[in-house]
């Protein structure tokens, strides 16, 4: 076989081993979209996103916190950040003193608000310190979120328990697949977190017994044939600034007609990440229906 080809082989399986830990994490749009709504309500109140890692999962956290405290998209509006791994002196001090285990939670023990995040991030879930560190945040009342890779444990040894809210799971387990979930996780907690807080009115579901998206069977990405058409300069859906439409019409392929109400008739977008009826108003962002910020009176009848 020449080089050429076995490169070509060796890609292939590459990309085949992103495919289904890709298409898992979009399943798992409504646990990204709750903990995006949960931090931002804890940001809203003045809360501060405190990110945790070991090796390449701190700097992940490094690069979370650069990521709220600086955004790379103009007209973004920086939010509190920090990861607790940055400052080696605390750490190796910590370390030293109280035993690697207490290498996080001992910060977050001291300063701390209960109105704060914790963001936890480990390849296969078992780091004790990351561990330590959300039981720590869960108990002083901080938002817990914890991004983790499915990586089973040794034989004889239990799965740990995890203390967090929101778990965020990259089905992977290979290591640099989950790396790249993880990559993928955090930078839409970012997206959608700033989403929420520019549209308050999405951040309680009309029916308070009802979660704000329902599962929906559609997998994701949708085929590209099946994806809203590309707009023109008038299509106010297709916009990186998210704006609330009505839903006038399903259609197949998890895709519907929507009315933003600014004269220009429907527009097409997709509904596939949430469970929408003819009458609801949905949260849409690049064609994209993320929320259901009202139900209309057709809901849950198809």
């Amino acid at each position: 076989m020449s080089v050429a080809a076995t490169m070509q082989l060796a890609l292939r399986d590459a990309f085949l081993r992103r495919d289904s830990p890709g298409h898992a994490l979009a399943r798992d749009s409504t646990r990204v979209a709750e903990a995006c709504q949960a931090m931002a309500d804890r940001f809203r109140r003045g809360g501060k996103l405190i990110a945790f890692g070991n090796g390449g999962a701190g700097a992940d956290a490094a690069h979370i916190a650069v990521e709220f405290m600086h955004p790379v998209t103009v007209g973004k509006r920086a939010l509190p950040a920090l990861a607790l791994s940055n400052d080696a002196a605390t750490m190796t001090a910590i370390g030293v003193r109280e035993g690697l285990a207490e290498t996080f939670a001992h910060q977050l023990a001291h300063w701390a608000a209960p109105h704060d995040i914790a963001l936890g991030i480990s390849r296969d879930g078992r780091c004790a310190n990351v561990l330590r560190a959300l039981r720590t945040a869960a108990d002083r009342g901080l938002l817990t979120v914890a991004l983790l890779g499915d990586v089973p444990p040794p034989p004889q040894e239990e799965s740990p328990r995890i203390d967090a809210d929101h778990v965020l799971l990259a089905r992977s387990t290979d290591p640099a697949v989950v790396k790249e979930i993880h990559v993928t996780a955090y930078h839409l907690l970012w997206e959608l977190a700033h989403l929420f807080l520019e549209h308050p009115a999405a951040q309680q579901p009309a029916d308070d017994t009802q979660p704000l998206a329902q599962p929906h069977t559609q997998p994701w990405p949708v085929a590209a044939e099946q994806r809203p058409p590309a707009c023109g300069d008038t299509c106010t859906t297709c916009a990186d600034q998210a704006t609330p439409a009505t839903v006038v019409q399903l259609l197949d392929g998890g895709l519907a007609l929507a009315d933003t109400g600014t004269g220009t008739g429907t527009e097409e977008i997709s509904v596939a990440l949430v469970d929408a009826a003819v009458g609801d108003t949905v949260l849409v962002h690049a064609g994209e229906a993320i929320a259901v910020i009202t139900k209309g009176t057709d809901h849950g009848r198809r």
